[in-house]
């Protein structure tokens, strides 16, 4: 049986891989105004790249398909390993 990961998963929602970053907002940062949105983009603070196909300023933002899989199982990754350590802890001080 075929497992999927994350970039297999994100490419049966999205259908493309240049994935716009309004489209990823909406469905993962949905606190986030557009201008946020749009200064979080600016100063490099997602944790994937934002690129624009032409030199436009109006242009739309994407985010390789890829790169954002990447991101988002590096922060499971992190997540995943803190509550590790701290069920660890909490394990080994009750007995």
């Amino acid at each position: 049986m075929y497992e999927l990961n994350t970039a297999d998963y994100l490419f049966l929602k999205y259908r493309t891989h240049l994935i716009k970053l309004e489209d990823i907002t909406k469905d993962f940062y949905p606190n986030l105004c557009k201008e946020k949105i749009l200064e979080k983009a600016r100063q490099h603070k997602f944790p994937f790249s934002c690129i624009r196909l032409d030199d436009s300023q109006k242009g739309p933002l994407f985010v390789h398909l890829n790169e954002l899989a990447n991101a988002f199982d590096e922060i499971y990754r992190k997540s995943h390993s803190i509550f590790q350590n701290t069920t660890q802890k909490a394990i080994q001080s009750v007995t």
